[in-house]
């Protein structure tokens, strides 16, 4: 993964369009019509190419339509309340994430302790995710996800309560925010998440298989081609979902629970590894889209942790055919 904008500061720049120009054979330049280019103003560099009738955003005024957007999905909160938590970008600024919290305790809720009565129960909370590009490569969009507040790994349910989106041709999205967000979603989005919990202590799952769900859960997959730089960066990688693994099994218990969290961490804080291709938006989604069915799966009277990795691994496979399938078929028919 290549160096990452991290700050808001960093994500936070000035933006303008600008006309296209064609570089014509006798030297001359003509402009193109129909397209403009999205400039950064501080370093007088384009960023992309996009079409008349785009509605450019900057990442300052998605965040303040993020902060709206927590004003009316949590109306006992005060948008003073919400905070920058993290900026997730590419080094060269096309697009972004940023993620805010609650600043204080209002809206966070445990869990754990019914399940072990000894056991301190976490703490969870909200977390809204604006995401916004400047080269048309991803919708404006806002997006709910939930976090364990000691370590902060987050992850994003299937079912978000808060998931608008809005192509760049969109007008007037403040007022989209305020119609589809109603009162009542952020609880029923919570009451889902603490029922995927549940389950989760009472799911026995063995060290050994720790390691290959998280690989399978997050489709981390070992390259075709093992070449000399893959074969170090798969090394590094097998070390550093060892260590996350075997920290959370240890911890909190070789269960589903323990084995959540590893997921989870792995997906909020992905080492920088060229076999890890997904940044953390992508990986996040992921583990929600796996925990709404493992939590499914190990409900089951007869779950066998190593059964059901064989049944996730052969699930993966089959879908990384048909996609292969697909991409080959496309190209032919190109």
């Amino acid at each position: 993964m290549s160096e990452r904008l991290t700050e808001d500061r960093q994500v936070f720049f000035p933006v303008k369009t600008a006309s296209v120009y064609a570089k014509l054979p006798n030297g001359k330049f003509r402009r193109v019509p129909g397209r403009r280019a999205v400039v950064n103003v501080e370093t007088d560099q384009p960023i992309s190419v996009v079409g008349e009738q785009y509605q450019l955003v900057t990442n300052e005024e998605a965040r303040d339509l993020a902060l709206e957007c927590c004003a009316t999905a949590f109306p006992d909160s005060q948008e003073s309340e919400w905070n920058v938590d993290s900026v997730d970008a590419p080094s060269t600024g096309g697009h972004c994430r940023i993620d805010l919290q609650h600043s204080t305790s209002k809206l966070e809720f445990p869990y754990g302790g019914d399940v072990r009565p000894n056991d301190k129960p976490d703490v969870y909370g909200p977390f809204v995710r604006v995401t916004n590009s400047y080269n048309g490569r991803y919708a404006l969009r806002l997006v709910i996800g939930f976090m364990r507040k000691v370590c902060s790994n987050g992850l994003i349910l299937p079912q978000a309560a808060i998931d608008i989106r809005f192509d760049h041709s969109t007008r007037r999205v403040g007022d989209r925010i305020r119609t589809e967000i109603g009162r009542g979603h952020y609880q029923h989005l919570r009451e889902q998440f603490e029922g995927f919990l549940k389950p989760l202590r009472e799911c026995d799952v063995p060290r050994r298989c720790f390691d290959p769900i998280l690989r399978s859960a997050l489709k981390i997959a070992e390259p075709k081609v093992l070449h000399r730089t893959n074969a170090a960066a798969m090394v590094g990688l097998d070390a550093s979902i060892h260590s996350i693994c075997s920290k959370y099994a240890r911890t909190l218990g070789e269960d589903g629970y323990g084995l959540m969290n590893a997921v989870t961490e792995f997906a909020t804080n992905p080492p920088s590894n060229r076999i890890v291709r997904r940044e953390r938006h992508g990986l996040q989604t992921l583990a929600g889209i796996w925990l709404s069915e493992f939590c499914k799966e190990c409900q089951k009277e007869a779950f066998d942790a190593e059964r059901y990795l064989a049944g996730l691994n052969a699930a993966n496979q089959q879908s990384a055919a048909t996609n292969g399938n697909g991409r080959r078929a496309s190209r032919q028919a190109g």
